[in-house]
């Protein structure tokens, strides 16, 4: 398949169950929601030292009224690479600083400084988790959690070292006046579940989220879910693979995901191929202002490598087709943790 936007003019169909055996999923008998419960290690925070945000609100929330979409984010004040719980922090450093994957938290501090003034320059309001020791990869909040109204569905982390993030982001949801569920079984938030349109999500699962709990907030929240299984170890969440432009067009990372779900999305909506020499450089891993800003920032901020200047070229040369500006933000030390800009933001839109 040649790179680029495939032209159809036909209505998006309502997808066939026989064209993917993951999307006809068995019912079954909701489970119960299940509580955090401290982890057996000596990285668990205790629940005296977790620090309650204050929002300068009260923690009533309205829920009939109608909230542009914020961020939510963390600041990477503990950010750290000492437990490697992905394939880039396994092999170890980090190609763009002399082979260190050491962390420069100063450093880090300044690009995440720079991308909230540029989302706030954009009128889009952040809020912030409070950062607590040892959660080293807190910063990557499109992990703990997504929402679908009324719920936020907190994460059940499968990564080593993560789990020491649920209560604080628990209490952080629950000040604010949210409901929080959270599944059994293992899921790592909004970065495995991409919203198509409204009332139905893709759900990526075989890596970090199990192919239950899609069952399980079908079930609980009502929203409709269409599978997407990831094969990758370099492309391990959805948003590795899978960006949704908009309800017609997606733009798909084809070696992060299995052969039916491909095929799936092929039938629900037009594909733009990321070309495969271009698939480990972050090019899903953007991030869409909110409202009709038609701004995309990107984290594929890397002009000395050559493979990154042929990325960065691609992805501002198929956005123009859909009008899209690209800003690129510098974030090489979240790099060094194998991840991008889409990692550090979590949407909340009601």
């Amino acid at each position: 398949m040649n790179a680029g936007i495939r032209e159809r003019s036909r209505a998006v169909p309502k997808p066939e169950p026989a064209n993917m055996a993951n999307y006809s999923r068995r019912r079954r008998a909701a489970p119960e929601v299940r509580a955090s419960e401290p982890a057996e290690t000596e990285e668990r925070i205790p629940d005296s030292k977790l620090q309650i945000p204050e929002t300068g609100k009260s923690a009533t929330r309205n829920p009939q009224s109608t909230i542009a979409e914020r961020f939510v984010m963390c600041p990477p004040t503990y950010l750290s690479t000492r437990i490697p719980n992905n394939v880039f922090m396994e092999r170890g450093g980090d190609q763009f600083h002399g082979g260190t994957k050491e962390i420069d938290r100063g450093r880090a501090m300044t690009q995440y400084a720079r991308i909230v003034r540029l989302l706030k320059a954009l009128d889009v309001s952040v809020l912030e988790i409070p950062p607590v020791p040892e959660a080293q990869d807190q910063t990557y909040t499109a992990n703990v959690a997504v929402a679908l109204e009324p719920y936020i569905v907190l994460a059940n982390y499968k990564a080593p070292g993560r789990d020491v993030e649920e209560e604080p982001a628990r209490q952080f949801f629950e000040s604010l006046g949210y409901e929080v569920i959270q599944p059994p079984s293992k899921f790592e938030g909004e970065a495995d579940f991409k919203k198509w349109k409204t009332g139905t999500y893709f759900g990526g699962f075989g890596k970090f989220t199990d192919a239950e709990t899609l069952d399980w907030i079908e079930e609980q929240t009502g929203v409709e879910v269409i599978p997407i299984r990831e094969v990758s170890d370099e492309l391990y969440h959805l948003d590795c693979s899978l960006f949704v432009i908009d309800e017609e067009n997606f733009l798909v990372n084809r070696a992060g995901m299995d052969g039916a779900s491909f095929k799936q999305l092929d039938k629900l909506g037009n594909i733009v191929e990321v070309p495969k020499e271009l698939n480990a450089t972050g090019i899903t891993n953007a991030v869409k202002a909110p409202g009709n800003k038609k701004i995309l920032i990107s984290g594929m901020f890397h002009p000395e490598d050559k493979k990154y200047q042929r990325s960065m070229e691609w992805i501002n040369e198929t956005f123009d087709k859909f009008e899209y500006t690209v800003l690129f933000v510098d974030i090489d030390e979240p790099d060094k943790s194998g991840a991008d800009v889409s990692c550090m933001v979590m949407k909340l839109d009601f």
